[in-house]
């Protein structure tokens, strides 16, 4: 079969296919606009389906699918796909659709870090001003590389894509409520049901539509595929154990601190591995989306990079399935969701210990200017431990000269004055939808 006659195939295949029923995800992508749409995540966090979902919003407003081309450059048959192969194929497409120059195609490419040299081509299509409107997807983040951010300079939108947040769960098991009555009411305990679950088995879509499915196995299985085919296969990784390992080991250890040297030390009893190795095989975890760092907040760039990071998993699920711990560390896992939806919000994070070791767990910051401060803590029973969580609330408050701080916990709303500055308390569950704001809904 010749190149041209294996591109009619896979545009017929696609012309056939009926769109899957659909969740809706919370995420907004301009599909109107001239810019390349792309949308970076990890795998299997539902990127192709929001791409679907992109689809079939352009169906509803009359856009004929003759318009419309969507692939996956994980298709076997579109392996190796180069530049003069994907001009070709818009261009078998156009002619068989009878479609003509002057006509708006919209060009869905999936996975496009499988496509060599992707970043030119796409600019070379943007700068030719073909009529072609184009999302692509990946879950690589080399995507928000500097290369195509130098590439693409003011021709991309960018979307980072997570597994579900806690209100799409909802949304997905029709969950409904009112916010302002939500603490006091009925739903109150609907809502804390299904946030246990949540906890547990995390936001990954496969795991919350088929919930026969093993779904410990499944995310092992994620695991293993980000691990060896997103990273160890494309990297050259000549140590794959000692890799895994220490993905293994930094995802059960979240919220704890550590630097590149103590990480070094800790394989060192079995491995040579440099600084600079665990720095590259650290920012290999982030370029793929399933970890994240996040730095200590200081005013001096320079002291903030000698000081430790915290690591946080792109989902709990992910934690409790892969994590060797022997048992279930709750407050880590609050932790995990809180950093998570601060950066689905596209919040600056950074957490803050001052000399005498008062902390807060996560500051966030707009501009030059440092906006809220949280704390998190699932038990503040413990006399100790609630004195602990809040001296470090009000030492941030102090040091950031603000008036008020957030401890997120279990399942307490309150507030108090202490010194002159708000505390206010607020369950994670709450909070969680509190960020998203609003009504939920059916869909």
């Amino acid at each position: 079969m010749d190149t041209r006659e294996k591109l009619k195939s896979v545009i017929i295949e696609w012309q056939g296919r009926v769109l899957p029923p659909l969740q809706k995800r919370r995420y907004e992508v301009n599909i109107d606009a001239p810019h390349v749409n792309d949308i970076v995540g990890v795998r299997r966090c539902g990127k192709t389906y929001y791409m679907y979902q992109l689809i079939s919003e352009l169906l509803e407003r009359g856009i004929p699918k003759s318009n419309i081309l969507y692939l996956n450059l994980d298709d076997d048959r579109l392996q190796p796909l180069n530049g003069d192969e994907l001009q070709l194929l818009i261009e078998t497409f156009r002619e068989m659709q009878e479609i003509s120059e002057e006509d708006r195609l919209y060009l869905f490419l999936d996975e496009v870090q499988n496509f060599p040299s992707w970043e030119r081509w796409v600019k070379g299509s943007y700068d030719r001003m073909q009529n072609v409107k184009m999302v692509i997807s990946g879950s690589n983040a080399s995507l928000l590389s500097q290369e195509i951010s130098t590439l693409l300079t003011g021709r991309h939108l960018s979307t980072r894509m997570f597994p579900f947040s806690f209100a799409e769960f909802l949304d997905y098991h029709s969950v409904t409520f009112d916010m302002k009555t939500l603490p006091y009411s009925e739903d109150r305990t609907v809502v804390k049901r299904r946030f246990n679950e949540y906890l547990v088995k995390g936001g990954f879509p496969e795991t919350i539509v088929n919930p026969s499915l093993q779904h410990r196995e499944t995310l092992q299985s994620y695991f293993d595929d980000i691990i060896y085919r997103d990273i160890i296969s494309r990297r050259g990784i000549r140590n794959p154990l000692i890799f895994k390992d220490l993905a293994l080991f930094c995802i059960s250890n979240i919220a704890k601190p550590h630097t590149y040297n103590s990480l070094r030390r800790l394989f060192s009893s079995y491995s040579s591995l440099s600084t600079d190795a665990i720095i590259n095989y650290v920012g290999y975890l982030e370029d793929a989306s399933l970890l994240f760092s996040l730095s200590h907040y200081d005013e001096s760039l320079k002291q903030q990079i000698n000081k430790p990071r915290k690591l946080y998993c792109i989902d709990t699920g992910m934690i409790n399935a892969v994590s060797f711990k022997l048992s279930s560390d709750t407050g880590r896992l609050y932790e995990n969701l809180v950093f998570i939806r601060l950066l689905h919000s596209g919040n600056e994070i950074y957490y803050w210990q001052d000399k005498k070791g008062l902390e807060v767990d996560f500051v966030t910051k707009e501009g030059l200017k440092p906006t809220h401060l949280i704390q998190v803590c699932s038990n503040l029973s413990d006399p100790e431990t609630k004195e602990r969580e809040v001296n470090g609330l009000l030492a941030g408050m102090k040091n950031f000269k603000m008036k008020e701080g957030t401890i997120i916990t279990s399942d307490l709303f309150d507030e108090e004055l202490v010194d002159g500055k708000r505390i206010r308390y607020v369950p994670l569950w709450y909070w969680l939808l509190e960020g998203e704001g609003g009504e939920k809904s059916d869909h």
